[in-house]
């Protein structure tokens, strides 16, 4: 429920209800107090962007014998008279599923009694899949519902999913590379886009994908493919822009689909020449420095190989990478061992074993915050930076740690 009301949290007109007992809408609320803190932390909140209000049907014991269509209804009515959306989206909790409220039979007839668009999306919660189905789900419905062929324009393209609003530094990176191709209109969908961008969706020129973790990539593949197949919509099915390697993969695959293979090899030329101007002046400061790279992610949410690239980048020497035991399991901890020494050259050892090594680097890169040793620590982010000035922003970060003075420690968080 929670990826549904995340699909359009951000949309103008839009209002959601969760067809569920009250306790299941607290981890949405959690979950976007959280987003809210790192935003403003971030300096990229935008007051007003939270426009969609959440309001939850109140399902109780009875409703689980007597069934919830009337609550439902009932919200419905409450929810189109107090908030006059321009539509409503219904998230369905597994509760709602086991007790088979026909939901989709409420909202047709709330919708034609309100003449207004009351969209039930197809799933219930963990019945049906995860955070990334429910969302899928609600974009494949807002397509079905508002979009219909357009003419294509050259200068549009569309994002889909999200990666943390349109004002993060991520997102301005992605606009400042796909900007190498003529694009300067652009849509994220289903996220931040009001019914009048939505009608223009099928008018882009290729679809991208956004998100940019193991568990996302899948469910925007697929809203990708209804696209092309409803629109005719290329999209790119190539890796997430992180680190240099991806990065200008990336560009080559945009200059493929375009047709514009000159383009991507002239932005290609400019990231390398800005990379390198950046490394000419933070390798200097980095010159000569041991550090350790500590890994609590199991593979299934981390790709280690990001960071082994901005470690060899930046020209320090890697003593060895520790795996913490306290956060992976046995078979977490096996699979990487397996798969790290394919890609680093440098002893692959449990913290513990490692923790002479630990108190004699110079810094730690770490995926954790750690207690001990009291060494500086870069904290790695959940999700990797995107681009070349993301990968120089963490570089930058390493050279301030590397300069702390003595015994210094503590973390920068990148």
């Amino acid at each position: 429920m929670s990826g549904v009301w995340r699909a359009v949290a951000h949309n103008e007109g839009a209002a959601v209800i969760f067809h569920s007992p009250q306790a299941c809408a607290h981890v949405t609320r959690d979950m976007d107090m959280g987003i809210q803190y790192r935003a403003m932390g971030r300096d990229y909140f935008v007051p007003g962007q939270y426009t969609a209000p959440l309001v939850c049907s109140a399902l109780r014991e009875k409703h689980s014998i007597f069934g919830g269509s009337e609550q439902l209804r009932g919200c419905i009515d409450h929810v189109v008279e107090k908030y006059r959306p321009q539509y409503v989206v219904i998230a369905n909790s597994c509760v709602a599923g086991v007790i088979g409220d026909d939901t989709d039979a409420v909202a047709a007839q709330a919708e034609v009694d309100w003449q207004l668009p009351i969209i039930s999306v197809p799933c219930h919660s963990f019945l049906d899949g995860d955070f990334h189905a429910g969302f899928y789900y609600a974009a494949k419905s807002l397509a079905e519902r508002f979009m219909s062929p357009q003419p294509p324009q050259a200068n549009r393209v569309t994002f889909l999913g999200d990666r943390g609003g349109p004002n993060t530094r991520d997102m301005l990176e992605i606009k400042r590379l796909v900007g190498f191709f003529g694009f300067d209109e652009y849509c994220l969908f289903p996220a931040y886009a009001s019914i009048k961008e939505m009608h223009l969706v099928p008018a882009s020129g290729i679809n991208i994908l956004m998100g940019g973790t193991p568990q996302a990539r899948p469910w925007a593949g697929k809203l990708a493919g209804d696209l092309q197949e409803m629109f005719g919509t290329p999209w790119l099915n190539e890796d997430y822009p992180i680190c240099w390697a991806r990065t200008k993969s990336w560009l080559q695959s945009m200059g493929e689909i375009l047709g514009k293979k000159s383009v991507a090899c002239t932005a290609i030329s400019e990231q390398t020449m800005e990379l390198n101007e950046q490394l000419q002046a933070v390798t200097p400061r980095l010159q000569g420095k041991n550090i350790a790279f500590c890994i609590g992610r199991s593979l299934l949410l981390f790709d280690p190989s990001w960071v082994l690239e901005l470690i060899e980048l930046s020209g320090v020497h890697l003593s060895c990478v520790a795996l913490l035991e306290d956060s992976l399991t046995l078979a977490q901890q096996a699979a990487l061992k397996q798969q790290l020494p394919h890609q680093t050259i440098a002893p692959v050892i449990g913290a513990t074993d490692a923790a002479e090594i630990l108190d004699s680097v110079d810094f730690i890169v770490t995926t954790h915050e750690l207690t001990e040793p009291l060494k500086p620590q870069l904290f790695l982010p959940m999700q990797p930076l995107v681009g070349v000035r993301g990968l120089v922003s963490l570089l930058q970060l390493m050279a301030r740690l590397a300069e702390r003075q003595g015994n210094r420690g503590g973390i920068i968080y990148g």
